[in-house]
């Protein structure tokens, strides 16, 4: 491979071509040419194209800068021009400087700052002091744990590495044989719970409807207060009271009312939940809080209400509800365990990590025996016989699951273990009783199918 200093340099400029053929400029003076004045620096001479007759080495002078007019609009030279040394000025002002005036107004690097903790949007500080843009600070809205968050969400794990207990009473819950102490004397806990709460059901049961009813009332408003209690622990602010006395409020009226109560106390409920929030009692996110207190509301005292609906009837009205809660309260009872000592196939883990399907295959056999002996031997299931309470325990296996996995949802969403824990061993009355709030509406449906048709 040649370079440059193989090359033949006469054939080389054989081969230019001469100034006839094309224009050529040259920069800096040509020493054949006669003595004159110096080229102004930044001046160059030019050969003439080939239609010119003449052409001169003469350096050109360099043409004057072009001034604007006093006045007049600045215009940017050509790129040919020389530099004229001008800044041209920003359009909208008489100067370049004017426009810079109606940036004067804005704050600084000295004012301006960026907002990103919650400190920094405090709601009686500067421009955003009680206005709209007042940001809530506790308002949150829950949601479901990423799919990468095992933790929560993820396959079920052995007790005793690092994993929480299961939440609740732990209906249909899938764990290996009770392998250390504490797990004994939490279920020894759970037990003597369970005994106490059934002793206290047969004594109000016992004692008639009236006194049915005052029990039902203090489980729904407890358990819809755990519920309310949630939510806020979660960031949010429901309107507790209105959804409190909805839900507490209900039972009674569904009772003495029947299913008239429903329209009027939620036509109530609604109305001063919105009234709640127009008058700013809470000064939160009303869209958000508002959904959250009518939530309340209809999932624990329009479901819990049914209760009250099934305990009306006179006589038979505690027969009814004793009949929902025996085949309710038995089937939570044996899933556990027999989730607990068989359970070994998840049933919805990324809502309930423990609940198997054994437990909830044994949770319903239990429902549909339960629901056949409450058939043979409790008044009004009675009247229809074995079959009645065949039908009520397979509603009940149907309906309670449901109801479970419904509450282990919320749990799940709110990042609560449990509701509550005034029952030792159970959690909240809302985490021993959720199952029963979708078995009442189906039991009281039932009944009218067979009784009051």
């Amino acid at each position: 491979m040649a370079d440059w200093r193989d090359d033949d340099p006469e054939d080389e400029w054989a081969q230019r071509p001469t100034p006839s053929d094309e224009g050529v400029r040259v920069v800096g003076p040509d020493p054949a040419a006669p003595p004159g004045p110096p080229a102004r620096s930044g001046g160059s001479g030019r050969f003439p194209l080939p239609e010119d007759a003449t052409w001169s080495a003469q350096g050109a002078p360099a043409p004057e800068p072009r001034r604007p007019a006093a006045g007049g609009s600045s215009r940017l030279q050509h790129w040919t021009d020389p530099p004229t040394g001008e800044v041209p000025r920003s359009v909208g002002g008489e100067s370049a400087d004017d426009d810079f005036e109606s940036w004067s107004s804005l704050p600084g690097p000295g004012r301006a700052r960026f907002r990103t903790d919650s400190s920094d949007w405090n709601r009686d500080v500067g421009d955003f002091a009680e206005g709209e843009l007042a940001p809530d600070d506790g308002t949150m809205i829950g949601a479901l744990a990423e799919d990468g968050d095992e933790e929560a969400w993820g396959p079920p794990r052995r007790r005793g590495r690092g994993r929480a207990r299961p939440e609740g009473h732990g209906g249909y819950e899938g764990a290996p044989a009770l392998d250390d102490g504490a797990d004994a004397g939490d279920l020894g806990i759970r037990v003597i719970t369970g005994a106490i709460m059934a002793v206290i059901a047969l004594i109000a049961f016992a004692l008639g409807r009236p006194v049915a009813v005052v029990l039902v009332m203090l489980v729904v408003g407890v358990s819809a207060f755990e519920l309310f209690e949630g939510f806020r622990r979660a960031g949010h602010h429901p309107a507790t009271v209105m959804g409190l006395l909805g839900c507490i409020a209900i039972v009674p009226i569904a009772y003495n009312e029947g299913e008239r109560a429903y329209p009027m106390v939620a036509v109530l409920v609604i109305t001063f939940t919105l009234l709640w929030y127009l008058i700013e009692v809470v000064h939160q996110r009303p869209t958000v809080n508002i959904g959250l207190t009518l939530l309340g509301f209809c999932y624990v005292g329009i479901l819990g209400g049914f209760a009250g609906l099934l305990l009306a009837p006179n006589p038979g009205g505690t027969g009814l509800l004793g009949g929902v809660v025996i085949c309710a309260i038995g089937s939570d009872v044996v899933a556990y365990f027999a989730g607990r000592t068989l359970g070994h196939t998840p049933l919805l883990p990324r809502v309930s990590p423990h609940k198997t399907i054994e437990g909830l295959i044994a949770g319903a056999i239990a429902a549909v025996v339960l629901g056949a002996f409450v058939g043979a031997v409790l008044h009004p299931w009675a009247i229809k016989g074995v079959g009645g309470g065949l039908a009520l325990g397979f509603v009940v296996a149907v309906t309670a699951p449901i109801g479970d996995l419904v509450a282990s949802m919320l749990k799940r969403d709110l990042g609560v273990k449990d509701f509550g824990g005034l029952l030792p061993g159970h959690g909240g009355f809302l985490d021993r009783f959720d199952a029963m709030l979708f078995a009442l509406p189906a039991a009281y449906y039932l009944a009218l199918y067979l009784f009051f048709k």
